[in-house]
């Protein structure tokens, strides 16, 4: 007998029927029942084990029968119960997955899947282990605003099933958080796509449809900031290189920026995780720690020494910690390391800000700079010169265009006049 479980929405078809394993029989000469369950699209089938087991002519006066002997009928209503349970499951899974079926059919389930929040813990446990800190506290907290949000309509703020998750409620969480709690875009578009990554986990678990899946093109559209300025012209770096610092604390700022901006972008948390292993003879050579975790083939980032760089380094070195800037300790745990990291990159924003007004940039420009500002600045300079913007991609984020054409700021005006200026004959 084989049972089929089909969706009409999809036109899947999964099919479940019970079988006698007769590839090897049993010391008391029968051979055990399985359960198989077959999908077509992909082909792709399972037998499961079952407590059952009958000798071949046994099994067909039980099975494979119209009319089973009567006593042979119980054996034949469990036999039916165990497909009929099988098949139910696999056709309440949107989409079919073997995974999502053994963990309903046999109850393995260690969480509620079906709650979004669950995953949303999961997800936050994990990058905590693997020392993703900044990653696991933006899951944190855009799990906390849309528990918020469930507040505020007065809902269940600790269950959030994947059904309730709909353009519409993506829309109203928008305009809660624009208007009531005036969250900005990036901050609204980094929780969305923290929520969107848990969605497709509830799809592979098959705990969140396909069919409903809210986040497709003609769906939702998780909301994007304006490109920012964050790039300094090459005069103001110019202004900034040559200016003395007032005290060593900005002149430490001043170093730790402009070791970033040599280094082609090189952020905080790669700068403070440098050894002194990191440099040989004319390189600074480093795994970004962004991806150490995220990469099947981890990319060697190699920077070249320049007289610059080196003066940084010796001016900063620590030699008596296993790191080059002594920043962090080997004993310190993720979480420990995440916070000095943070502390150290909120220092050095602070009085590089002072100094650049120092140095005499506008006060209202100064007071934005950051350390991400060095980034940015490599970017826009080495595009403006010419460079390759699949070279640039390549050493900021492992050849990815795309994000990279982020980072480029918009041509000034006399790059377009000087361009005017090149065609004339």
């Amino acid at each position: 007998m084989i049972y089929l479980a089909y969706k009409a929405l999809r036109m899947e078809k999964i099919f479940v029927s019970i079988t006698l394993d007769k590839r090897r029989i049993k010391k008391n000469g029968k051979f055990p029942v399985k359960l198989q369950v077959f999908q077509p699209e992909p082909r792709k089938q399972k037998l499961y084990s079952t407590i059952f087991e009958f000798q071949e002519k046994e099994f067909q006066s039980i099975w494979e029968t119209r009319k089973p002997r009567e006593d042979h009928k119980q054996a034949r209503k469990k036999l039916e119960a165990l497909e009929t349970k099988a098949s139910k499951i696999a056709e309440s899974l949107e989409p079919f997955s073997f995974e999502a079926f053994e963990e309903k059919f046999f109850n393995t389930s260690k969480g509620d899947y079906k709650n979004a929040f669950y995953i949303f813990d999961e997800i936050e446990k994990q990058k905590l282990e693997n020392g993703a800190i900044s990653t696991a506290e933006k899951y944190r907290l855009a799990k906390t605003s849309l528990q918020n949000y469930l507040k505020h309509k007065k809902q269940d703020s600790e269950n959030l099933t994947f059904d309730k998750i709909t353009v519409q409620f993506l829309e109203s969480y928008q305009s809660y958080s624009e208007n009531m709690k005036n969250l900005s875009a990036a901050t609204i578009g980094i929780y969305l796509r923290n929520l969107r990554a848990v969605y497709r986990i509830g799809i592979k678990n098959g705990t969140a449809s396909l069919d409903r899946y809210p986040f497709f093109k003609d769906g939702y559209k998780i909301p994007t900031s304006k490109k920012v300025n964050k790039a300094l012209t090459e005069s103001q770096l110019k202004q900034l290189w040559e200016t003395e610092p007032l005290t060593p604390v900005q002149a430490r700022a001043k170093d730790f920026w402009f070791f970033s901006y040599f280094t082609f972008g090189m952020n905080t948390r790669d700068v403070c995780e440098l050894k002194h292993s990191s440099i040989d003879s004319d390189s600074i050579q480093y795994i970004r720690a962004k991806t150490k975790n995220t990469k099947k083939e981890r990319s060697i980032k190699q920077v070249p020494l320049t007289n610059s760089i080196k003066q940084i380094i010796e001016r900063r070195k620590k030699p008596e910690s296993p790191y080059l800037f002594g920043i962090l300790d080997e004993k310190e745990n993720p979480t420990q390391r995440h916070e000095k990291i943070r502390n150290f990159n909120k220092v050095i924003n602070q009085h590089f800000r002072a100094f650049a007004k120092v140095a005499g940039i506008d006060a209202s420009f100064a007071d934005q700079i950051g350390t991400y500002h060095a980034r940015h600045s490599f970017t826009t300079v080495s595009i403006r010169k010419g460079k390759s913007i699949a070279l640039i991609s390549e050493i900021l984020h492992d050849g990815n265009l795309k994000v990279t054409e982020n980072y480029i700021n918009s041509f000034p005006k006399e790059a377009f006049k000087e361009l005017s200026n090149d065609l004339e004959f």
